[in-house]
């Protein structure tokens, strides 16, 4: 019965996907941006940030052909359509290492590639369950193998909903002003330490981001 369930909800939300990504769409251009990062003018980089954040920065980054990953199962699902909705390129898979079931190598591989012909790939380096605020290897694997910097992002509004998720989701409220927070590029050559590097990404994520937890 709960299988059933979980259909019949699953077939709902995308029966009104059009419209929940018109209602996203609306709510992204309703946000005041202190500061306008210029997507444009990255090539082949990586951009890092928390899953919590995940949303909050697709807000910003809308129809600029990003790549972005997410899942093979049915969040994922909702999350692609979405994502695709706001004009960003989606792979479906994990970028946790191991996991073949969860399609991670096919997805990494179809990152190097965009990475390797110049498009900018975001990455929920804590996703896709947690633990909040952790970085998982995978961006740093994904940085070395193909010679990507990568660069911690974070989003601050003066008016969201914080929801209790394990992620602490943020949701901006309409017309409120919103700010993006860039570090500094993070490189990763080939004979770099994978777990000192991992440790750099999430002290500067961290750092930028006010997380102290």
């Amino acid at each position: 019965m709960k299988k059933l369930k979980k259909r019949i909800k699953f077939k709902v939300i995308l029966l009104f996907m059009p419209l929940i990504t018109l209602a996203v769409r609306l709510l992204g251009r309703s946000i005041r941006w202190r500061k306008r990062y210029d997507f444009d003018k990255d090539r082949g980089v990586i951009y890092a940030l928390w899953h919590g954040h995940a949303l909050a920065l697709a807000l910003f980054g809308m129809d600029r052909g990003i790549y972005t990953m997410a899942s093979r199962f049915t969040d994922g699902e909702i999350a692609t359509r979405i994502l695709k909705g706001l004009g960003f390129e989606v792979v479906r898979g994990s970028t946790e290492e191991g996991k073949a079931h969860k399609g991670g190598r096919r997805g990494a591989i179809q990152l190097m590639q965009a990475l390797k012909k110049g498009k900018n790939v975001a990455i929920t380096v804590d996703g896709p369950k947690g633990p909040a605020f952790r970085v998982k290897k995978g961006v740093v694997f994904l940085a070395q193998k193909t010679g990507a910097k990568i660069i911690p992002v974070a989003v601050r509004f003066e008016k969201a909903k914080i929801f209790s998720s394990w992620d602490r989701f943020t949701l901006p409220y309409p017309f409120t002003r919103g700010e993006v927070i860039i570090g500094d590029p993070i490189y990763v050559s080939e004979g770099d330490d994978i777990e000192e590097k991992r440790s750099e990404v999430e002290r500067a994520l961290r750092r930028i981001s006010g997380v102290n937890t």
